[in-house]
């Protein structure tokens, strides 16, 4: 039995019940694709389905909030639950597909921005990855690394994907050797030209701070934070605040960890700068006695809202929300 139609399964039996204390739930998403867009590397869902999500919690009583307003209510509340919506990076489909939907459902959300990334026009390592694995003249290769032997067969989409996941643990590391892997990559597969940059300019960005939406940083450039010295840290942090601040005239008060991925250094540079809250990759809700700047957040992919025909199933992303499947996924209970 597939993970959806397991789900599926366990859904049916769920039943939806208030929490005892006051829980405040995030949503991550980064992207919104046009319906039918299907990239190799999803990172993202599909607008009918965010639409319907929008749809489902404003049915519910819980369109969702900005971070900030969810944070506020939290630390008032004793009962209760709130929905927070978040977007990382800052691609430009959050201002063409997300924005509008979320304002004609009367929702808000906070959008985290990689602001060296934006102003430098360059894309995500991500991207870039999976650009090289499209635009490759080679269809056969073996890329060596460090001892290992990876066996890249690109001639098909699902031999591309293949490839993706065996590579993309390989670029987690410091951005000098991560740059240096993707140009031995490029360099392999007679990559002739570099993926354009997705992410929204200043300009559309603008965009993103009105309608009541909450801005965020996102660090300059994307980096796994654990990896960088302390000073490093600081710079991608602090610098992405200052850039966000020069670019749209507002002073972010909330951050992101890229990738999720941060330790003790990390949570004291926030601290430093009075952060008001950061949001990691952790599963779970959030209740009064949350970190603020260890926020948990719940993925809500279109895997996790579709049932095994493939339809939009309420059901299904309710059950997402509550954690019925947490236990399952061994996840640690939130704090």
């Amino acid at each position: 039995m597939s993970g959806r139609a397991l789900r599926w399964m366990m859904s049916l039996a769920h039943r939806t019940s208030q929490p005892k204390t006051a829980s405040l739930i995030i949503v991550r998403h980064h992207r919104v694709y046009a319906d039918g867009e299907s990239p190799i590397y999803r990172l993202g869902v599909g607008e009918r389905v965010f639409a319907a999500q929008l749809e489902l919690l404003g049915a519910v009583g819980l369109a969702p909030i900005t971070v900030a307003e969810g944070v506020r209510w939290l630390s008032g509340a004793r009962s209760g639950r709130r929905v927070a919506m978040t977007f990382d990076d800052g691609y430009r489909d959050n201002v063409t597909r997300a924005l509008p939907l979320l304002e004609r459902h009367g929702a808000r959300a906070t959008f985290y921005l990689t602001a060296g990334l934006i102003e430098e026009r360059t894309a995500p390592w991500w991207d870039q990855l999976a650009w090289r694995l499209e635009r490759a003249e080679v269809r056969k290769a073996t890329f060596e690394i460090e001892g290992r032997r990876i066996r890249l067969e690109l001639e098909e989409p699902a031999g591309r994907s293949r490839a993706l996941v065996a590579l993309e643990p390989l670029m987690r590391v410091t951005p000098e050797l991560r740059q240096r892997r993707l140009e031995s990559l490029r360099d392999l597969l007679h990559v002739r030209t570099e993926a354009p940059c997705e992410l929204a300019t200043w300009e559309e960005a603008r965009a993103l701070g009105g309608g009541g939406m909450e801005i965020g940083a996102h660090t300059l450039t994307h980096p796994h934070l654990s990896l960088l010295t302390p000073e490093r840290q600081h710079a991608e942090i602090a610098g992405s605040i200052e850039l966000i601040e020069r670019r749209l005239g507002t002073r972010p008060r909330a951050f992101a960890y890229p990738g999720g991925d941060y330790d003790a250094t990390s949570l004291a540079v926030a601290a430093r700068l009075e952060l008001e809250h950061a949001v990691t990759t952790r599963r779970g809700d959030n209740g009064p006695d949350a970190r603020p700047l260890e926020l948990r957040r719940r993925a809500l992919s279109d895997g996790a809202c579709l049932g095994p025909t493939g339809a939009f199933s309420r059901r299904l992303t309710l059950a997402e929300l509550d954690g019925a499947f947490d236990r399952a996924r061994g996840v640690e209970a939130a704090s």
